[in-house]
This record gives structure tokens, C-alpha cells and sequence, in this order.
């Protein structure tokens, strides 16, 4: 019981930070509208009361407010200002893009963390320990949308080896399914490769000081002492017990590399939720930036519930507990 009212307080506040969060913003949410280099026609005074009718600009912030809520629970997202279609659908066709390089991005920092971590944990002390420390140390250190910067001069600009930026190449858009597959692929391996590097160094010093805590346990050297091999050993005895920091610290920092990923989708002109994001901003387009961010939130929340499942299922324990 005390779970789910802390859930339903958790989502009143995510929903009423996501209303008052772009109107704390500075700026007229028309002004893209009344630009008169942005608009061909000027907004006139009659139609710009309309719009603001339309979307309640001219009502007091409580009445707004009651008027955000009732659309949500309709279902209701709005209409974007600046896109000038159902903020649902634009969030839709942006998900997509978001969802498959945060989740790509997710598999491979965790896994590789993890592997890593058992390595260097495994062979604690060894030069290889010491170069896995230095290198995750030194790509941690980078903010995700500098090494970002540092990839494109790298791997696009000076070695042309992959795409700048953009999702797909316009030229191959009606190609066949597997060539597209494959140009969607490479322009995914630099936003992919920078949310990586600046997301390993966690799980893989947790994995690292975890494991390495477990090895030293009393089981362990049961364990070996009965002639266990060393695979087995570590892969089926030491890692799982190992693994229940790191599925907490996954989800905890899932915040993190979402954020991360907004900026990099920026830094890359990635057509996902942070590149809508940063159009809103600058448009000062209300509903687009309340649906972003309440897909954001909710993304997170669902992922540390998920987590909370998945400790249940690594540890027999939890699962036992009243």
C-alpha cells in the first residue's frame, strides 16, 4: 500500500513539473509565430487571440493546470505549435529513434561493463586490470556530448569512415529493406559508441569492487576446493551474486544516459526526443515540450520498476520478503 501511493505521488509530481517547467521559460510561446522572418504571414491580432484561446495561453495558470490534467486523462497530448500536428503523433514518430538508441546504447555499456569488470576483477592487480582502469577512467571523464564532438572530427570528418549525423541518407530512403538496415546501422555507430565510452566506467568499477568482494567470500573457496572449474567458478557462482549492485545502478543511472542521449541526438541532429526537445525550446512550443518530457519521466519510472523485477528475480530473497 505504501508503494503505491508513493507511485501516485511520484506521478503527480512528474505531472505537475512537466506543466510548470516550460512556462517558467523566458519567452513568448507565439514567438516563432509572430517572427516575421520565420512566418510568411504575420500573425494578426484576431488570429493570435484565436491561438491563444485555443490552447488556453489566456487563462489563469490554475485554470491550465486542470485543463493539462483533464486532456491527460483523456489522452490528449495537445497540438504542436511548431510542427502544427497532434503532439502524439510528432512523439511518435521520435520515440522510435530515441527508444532504439538507448536501449542499443543500454545492452552494450552494461554488458561490456560487466564483462570487463569480471576481467579485470579476475585478474585484479594484472597489467590488463591496470589498463582497463585507465581507459575507462579516461573515457568517463568526457561530458557525452564532447567525446560526441570528438568522434564526428574523427570518424566523419577526418577518416569519412562513417556518416556526420542524421538518422538515414535521404538518397537511401526507398531502397531496399537490407541496405537501408545497414545505412541506419551506420549513422546509429557514433551516437551508440559516444553514450558507451562516457557510460562504461560506472558498471564496470561496481562489477570490478563487487566481484571482487564476492571472490573473497567463504563459498567461493568451498567452491574450489571441490574442484569447481575456474569458468564456472565465476560465470555461475560469483558473477549472479555480483550482478544485484550493478542491475540497481543500470537503472538509477537510466536518467543519466536518456539525458546523455537528448544531448547527443542534438550534437548529432538524431531525429529523436531530444532533438525535439531543442526545437520546442526554441519555439517555445508548450505541448510538444510537456509531451517530451512527460514520455521522458515515465520512460524512467516504467525502467526502475523494471529493475525492481528483475533484483526480484536475481535475488531469491526479495522475492521471499513480506
Amino acid at each position: 500500500m505504501l508503494k503505491t501511493v508513493q507511485f501516485a505521488l511520484t506521478v503527480w509530481l512528474v505531472l505537475t513539473l512537466n506543466f510548470l517547467l516550460p512556462r517558467l521559460m523566458p519567452g513568448n510561446p507565439l514567438a516563432d509565430l509572430d517572427n516575421p522572418l520565420g512566418a510568411p504571414v504575420p500573425l494578426s491580432q484576431e488570429a493570435r487571440a484565436r491561438i491563444m484561446a485555443y490552447y488556453g495561453l489566456d487563462q489563469p495558470l490554475p485554470i491550465q493546470y486542470q485543463n493539462y490534467l483533464r486532456g491527460l486523462a483523456r489522452g490528449d497530448l495537445g497540438w504542436s505549435i511548431y510542427y502544427k500536428a497532434p503532439v502524439g503523433h510528432v512523439l511518435v514518430g521520435r520515440l522510435r529513434w530515441t527508444l532504439g538508441l538507448v536501449g542499443v546504447a543500454t545492452v552494450l555499456y552494461v554488458g561490456l561493463g560487466v564483462v570487463l569488470g569480471a576481467v579485470s576483477a579476475w585478474q585484479r592487480g594484472s597489467a590488463l586490470d591496470q589498463g582497463l582502469l585507465l581507459t575507462t577512467f579516461a573515457t568517463g571523464a568526457f561530458p557525452a556530448f564532447f567525446l560526441a564532438m570528438l568522434l564526428i572530427v574523427l570518424f566523419a570528418v577526418k577518416l569519412k569512415w562513417l556518416p556526420l549525423g542524421g538518422a538515414q541518407s535521404v538518397a537511401l530512403l526507398l531502397a531496399p529493406w537490407p541496405q537501408r538496415t545497414v545505412d541506419i546501422a551506420r549513422h546509429m555507430v557514433l551516437p551508440v559508441l559516444a553514450l558507451l565510452l562516457t557510460s562504461l566506467a560506472d558498471v564496470y568499477y561496481l562489477t570490478r569492487n563487487s566481484l571482487g568482494q564476492v571472490l573473497g567470500e567463504g563459498y567461493i573457496t568451498v567452491a574450489r576446493a571441490k574442484g569447481l572449474r575456474e569458468r564456472t567458478l565465476l560465470f555461475r557462482h560469483a558473477l549472479p551474486n555480483a550482478l544485484l549492485p550493478v542491475v540497481t545502478l543500470a537503472s538509477l543511472r537510466l536518467g543519466t544516459i536518456v539525458m546523455g542521449a537528448m544531448l547527443v541526438e542534438v550534437t548529432f541532429a538524431y531525429p529523436g526526443i531530444g532533438q525535439a526537445i531543442y526545437e520546442a525550446s526554441i519555439a517555445r512550443d508548450y505541448p510538444l515540450l510537456q509531451g517530451a518530457f512527460l514520455v521522458t519521466m515515465l520512460s524512467i519510472m516504467a525502467a526502475n520498476l523494471l529493475a525492481d523485477g528483475l533484483y526480484g528475480l536475481l535475488d531469491p530473497r526479495v522475492r521471499r520478503a513480506p
